[in-house]
């Protein structure tokens, strides 16, 4: 399922994708800003030529691109960089696209997982035919295309950086002892597309960390199962699925 908003502005609409990653997040963005700027060739009046690989339906489609990437600017919880792309040789019949690349951690107990993320809005094909041309092949066109992208993406992060070592045996970071003893309870939920759901796994933890009595969130992206420790009298499970809820009819915000 794709979560999209219609945009106003010159027909452009919304669409958000993610993959995961068990890396961690430094490892991450300090190889995806090193590999997007060796991107393709560079071309005449700016961007890069790249060959853009879609599978609608199941079959393989590719496409020459001008793509056009910002630098990555990476904080402590955060690395982002903007993203465009648009047919190189007939615009008119492909999507267009202006994106935000992101990459965040994502918390869990066990091992370093990374969100990877793109939040675009896109022009559909065809000029004053837009509306028909969406419906046709722009939403699916997009979204085989970031998914493409995307996948791409993540399998070349994995096969270029370290595995991370597994958790110790002797002190797993997933118990605590003090957690009876001061009155907290932890709760364990099933969220599901979490490759497609609005701000993805690290807008999932936010959700639920942001919410009163909640003191610890633990989410496993490959699986959807996050663990949240909370305090029963300041926090209940209802909140925490009223939560969920208006994280998934929310679009992160560009």
């Amino acid at each position: 399922m794709i979560h999209m908003t219609v945009g106003t502005r010159r027909g452009w609409r919304r669409i958000e994708r993610y993959a995961y990653v068990e890396r961690p997040y430094e490892d991450v963005w300090g190889w995806v800003a090193a590999h997007l700027s060796a991107l393709g060739a560079p071309l005449p009046g700016g961007g890069h030529a790249v060959e853009l690989r879609i599978r609608p339906g199941g079959m393989e489609v590719s496409r020459p691109v001008r793509l056009r990437v910002g630098g990555l600017v990476a904080g402590e919880n955060r690395a982002r960089a903007a993203l465009g792309w648009a047919d190189a040789t007939r615009p008119s019949l492909f999507p267009q696209l202006e994106a935000r690349l992101e990459i965040v951690p994502v918390p869990n107990d066990a091992m370093p997982f990374t969100q990877i993320g793109i939040v675009a809005r896109y022009r559909p094909p065809f000029g004053p035919l837009g509306a028909i041309g969406d419906r046709l092949v722009g939403a699916e066109v997009t979204e085989a295309a970031l998914v493409t992208f995307l996948d791409e993406l993540a399998e070349a992060v994995e096969e270029h950086t370290a595995t991370p070592a597994p958790p110790s045996e002797l002190h797993p970071v997933d118990v605590r002892p003090d957690r009876e003893r001061a009155g907290i309870e932890r709760v364990l939920l099933v969220v599901d597309g979490l490759n497609s759901r609005p701000g993805g796994a690290a807008g999932t933890v936010a959700a639920l960390a942001a919410l009163p009595g909640v003191v610890h969130v633990s989410l496993d992206p490959w699986s959807g199962l996050v663990a949240v420790d909370h305090d029963p009298l300041a926090c209940r499970s209802e909140q925490m699925t009223e939560a969920l809820e208006d994280q998934a009819a929310t679009p992160a915000t560009e």
